[in-house]
């Protein structure tokens, strides 16, 4: 088993479409959120100029910098154009782009606007029909989530630990059985300047569910992504510093002030930290690349860092990191990390990773080489150029699943096979035609080796459309394992039974 939209009509306007149209944009122009991906993307065709025309509201704080990168044109399900853009025309009213388009009654035209920071947004046509396409979104509330969908082996269960939780993401075990949660805003609100909150949870009578009085907040923190506990004390990453909370666990009630460790660069784009402490006492903090493919701003971009549990002694311990979210360490004190791959190379290239670092020193390929062996088109491509010269990932783990928290997993309440074996939360594509990930996946290791993987726990995606995330895991001191859900807003509790 283991081993192995929106739309306008198609035709010549008319007075009354017309008016249409403006009250739609009059409607785009009242949307107050600010968004990564773009708020609406409208499509229209002129059949006598045969010419499609579209419209994107994408409301931005600086056009030039945050703006729409890449607009792709789909004919009847092929894509037939792809522009790239390095600003955008407006940033808080609707700005149309136009293509030439040959078109006829009946055809289907799709286009598709990504966000150079996050995100993407499609509008639908058809020919010669007026329609109306909208995007479904998944449901964030927690009560009646479809727990029966969530498929697991033989003897496996599922529960909800804590909900009514605000996008809870990382976690990390307090030595007296206290659960830190880190937090993140979605996408489209990352660079809000909203808060989140930094949760402690305690189940104190053991009945495996943590009630509403047994949650509480540390504080509330810009992007509080990443969550490690160490010598009695919590640490917290925000984007650009780390926090220090000390003898949090004695003051849940009372939280102590936090104390700043270190600073870090404000990347915005795959800058939610992830932290953890290894086996030689220092502080390992995911430092993501503030691109979707670039070569580095700094020696810090798309890392891993290591330093002193006080900041001191920084230190480069692995490069070529495109997006770490998650790292543990393997019984014998080896490094191990996930790492997602690049975007807009295609539904099925490149893989995201899971990594071995052994040792300080080492190089894994980004931004010139993706997967171990796939040259970047434009930054990997020169002919003296070979993937071999970077660290190849220790598992591919599949295209576009999001890898992110991963733990290795010595409980004893699991089958033997699961001892020592890697829990990958996948938390699921955001723009491949076809979604995949939105599961648990387990990898097997022998020797400080990866020799195989297997879907453990699957079912938040249900015909396309996903209703749950999964972040982080975490295994407890009675071998349950805790997910966490940043969509449903959830952690999970799974259990074993023989």
């Amino acid at each position: 088993m283991f081993w192995k939209m929106s739309s306008f009509h198609g035709l010549r306007a008319s007075p009354i479409l017309t008016v249409l149209a403006v009250l739609a944009l009059s409607a785009l122009l009242s949307i107050p959120v600010q968004a990564h991906p773009p708020s609406e993307v409208m499509l229209s065709y002129d059949q006598d100029n045969q010419t499609l025309n579209v419209a994107v509201l994408h409301k931005v704080s600086s056009p030039s910098g945050h703006y729409v990168v890449q607009v792709d044109i789909f004919k009847n399900g092929e894509k037939i154009l792809s522009n790239e853009y390095t600003s955008q025309p407006s940033a808080s009213d609707p700005f149309t782009y136009s293509y030439a388009v040959n078109a006829t009654s009946g055809d289907v035209l799709k286009a598709t606007a990504f966000c150079s920071i996050a995100g993407s947004r499609s509008g639908e046509l058809k020919i010669g029909e007026e329609a109306k396409l909208t995007v479904k979104s998944a449901s964030s509330t927690s009560s009646s989530l479809p727990l029966e969908d969530i498929v697991l082996q033989e003897g496996f269960s599922i529960q909800v630990f804590a909900q009514n939780l605000s996008y809870p993401r990382s976690l990390a075990l307090g030595d007296e059985g206290t659960i830190f949660v880190g937090t993140r805003l979605p996408f489209d609100l990352i660079d809000s300047g909203d808060t989140t909150p930094v949760y402690a949870i305690r189940d104190l009578n053991g009945d495996g569910m943590a009630e509403e009085s047994e949650i509480k907040v540390v504080d509330m923190l810009r992007n509080p992504n990443g969550v490690a506990f160490h010598n009695g004390s919590l640490y917290v990453a925000e984007i650009d510093r780390i926090l220090r909370y000390d003898g949090i666990e004695s003051n849940l009630d009372s939280p102590p002030e936090a104390v700043e460790v270190a600073r870090l660069p404000y990347y915005i784009l795959h800058g939610w930290r992830y932290i953890a402490f290894g086996p030689d006492e220092k502080l390992y903090v995911a430092v993501g690349a503030d691109c979707n493919v670039c070569e580095p701003v700094d020696e810090l971009n798309g890392t891993i860092l290591r330093m002193n549990a006080d900041g001191s002694d920084r230190e480069v311990y692995a490069k070529g990191v495109r997006n770490s979210v998650g790292m543990d360490w393997s019984p014998s004190g080896e490094l191990w990390f996930t790492d997602n791959g690049r975007d807009m190379l295609g539904n099925d290239i490149p893989s995201d990773e899971l990594n071995h670092a052994p040792v300080a020193g080492l190089d894994f390929g980004f931004p010139t080489c993706h997967s171990g062996s796939i040259p970047d088109p434009e930054l990997g491509s020169d002919e003296s150029y070979s993937c071999h010269e970077k660290m190849p990932p220790a598992w591919a783990l599949g295209p576009h699943v999001a890898a992110l928290g991963m733990r290795f997993y010595q409980g004893e309440m699991f089958p033997a096979e699961f001892q020592n074996q890697i829990f990958i939360a996948e938390h699921g594509s955001w723009n491949r035609d076809e979604p995949i990930g939105y599961r648990l996946v387990a990898v097997k290791v022998e020797n400080n080796t990866a020799i195989g993987h297997q879907i453990f726990a699957s079912g938040w995606l249900q015909e396309g459309e996903a209703w749950g995330r999964p972040v982080d895991v975490e295994p407890l001191a009675d071998g349950s394992l805790l997910v966490s859900d940043d969509l449903a807003g959830v952690i999970y509790r799974i259990t074993y039974s023989a």
